[in-house]
Protein backbone atom coordinates (compact mmCIF):
# COMPACT_ATOMS: atom_id res chain seq x y z
CA UNK A 1 0.00 0.00 0.00
CA UNK A 2 1.33 3.43 -0.98
CA UNK A 3 0.17 6.64 0.68
CA UNK A 4 -1.47 9.30 -1.48
CA UNK A 5 1.27 11.80 -0.72
CA UNK A 6 3.83 9.59 -2.50
CA UNK A 7 1.74 9.16 -5.66
CA UNK A 8 2.41 11.25 -8.75
CA UNK A 9 -0.09 11.42 -11.60
CA UNK A 10 0.99 11.00 -15.21
CA UNK A 11 -0.75 11.32 -18.55
CA UNK A 12 -0.71 7.54 -18.97
CA UNK A 13 -4.17 6.08 -18.53
CA UNK A 14 -5.84 2.68 -18.82
CA UNK A 15 -9.54 2.43 -19.61
CA UNK A 16 -11.17 0.21 -16.97
CA UNK A 17 -14.31 0.26 -14.89
CA UNK A 18 -14.29 1.18 -11.24
CA UNK A 19 -13.45 -1.71 -8.90
CA UNK A 20 -12.01 -3.79 -11.72
CA UNK A 21 -10.31 -7.08 -10.87
CA UNK A 22 -6.59 -7.47 -11.09
CA UNK A 23 -6.77 -9.70 -14.19
CA UNK A 24 -8.91 -7.12 -15.99
CA UNK A 25 -6.44 -4.40 -15.06
CA UNK A 26 -3.47 -6.48 -16.27
CA UNK A 27 -5.16 -7.15 -19.62
CA UNK A 28 -6.02 -3.49 -20.11
CA UNK A 29 -2.49 -2.48 -19.03
CA UNK A 30 -0.91 -4.78 -21.62
CA UNK A 31 -3.42 -3.83 -24.33
CA UNK A 32 -2.66 -0.13 -23.85
CA UNK A 33 1.10 -0.85 -23.91
CA UNK A 34 1.44 1.35 -20.83
CA UNK A 35 4.77 -0.01 -19.64
CA UNK A 36 6.52 0.76 -22.95
CA UNK A 37 4.98 4.23 -22.99
CA UNK A 38 6.31 4.83 -19.48
CA UNK A 39 9.80 3.53 -20.31
CA UNK A 40 9.99 5.86 -23.32
CA UNK A 41 9.02 8.91 -21.26
CA UNK A 42 11.68 11.39 -20.18
CA UNK A 43 10.68 10.96 -16.53
CA UNK A 44 11.43 7.23 -16.61
CA UNK A 45 14.70 7.84 -18.46
CA UNK A 46 15.79 10.32 -15.77
CA UNK A 47 14.97 7.82 -13.03
CA UNK A 48 16.90 5.07 -14.84
CA UNK A 49 19.93 7.32 -15.30
CA UNK A 50 19.82 8.33 -11.63
CA UNK A 51 19.65 4.69 -10.56
CA UNK A 52 22.55 3.78 -12.86
CA UNK A 53 24.71 6.63 -11.53
CA UNK A 54 23.97 5.57 -7.96
CA UNK A 55 25.12 2.01 -8.67
CA UNK A 56 28.47 2.99 -10.22
CA UNK A 57 31.62 1.77 -8.56
CA UNK A 58 34.58 4.02 -7.80
CA UNK A 59 36.39 2.85 -10.94
CA UNK A 60 33.28 3.46 -13.08
CA UNK A 61 33.08 7.03 -11.77
CA UNK A 62 36.76 7.45 -12.60
CA UNK A 63 36.17 6.23 -16.18
CA UNK A 64 33.29 8.69 -16.55
CA UNK A 65 35.52 11.53 -15.32
CA UNK A 66 38.26 10.62 -17.81
CA UNK A 67 35.76 10.41 -20.67
CA UNK A 68 34.36 13.84 -19.79
CA UNK A 69 37.84 15.33 -19.72
CA UNK A 70 38.65 13.83 -23.12
CA UNK A 71 35.40 15.13 -24.57
CA UNK A 72 35.96 18.64 -23.25
CA UNK A 73 39.53 18.61 -24.61
CA UNK A 74 38.30 17.66 -28.09
CA UNK A 75 35.64 20.38 -27.98
CA UNK A 76 38.18 22.97 -26.82
CA UNK A 77 40.54 22.07 -29.67
CA UNK A 78 37.74 22.32 -32.26
CA UNK A 79 36.61 25.68 -30.87
CA UNK A 80 40.18 26.99 -30.96
CA UNK A 81 40.54 25.80 -34.55
CA UNK A 82 37.36 27.66 -35.48
CA UNK A 83 38.71 30.80 -33.83
CA UNK A 84 35.91 31.11 -31.32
Amino acid sequence: VISYTRLALTDLTVKIQANARQTTLKKAWEAADTLNKWESSSWAKKLAAKKKRASLSDFDRFKVMVARKQKSEIIAKKMAALGA
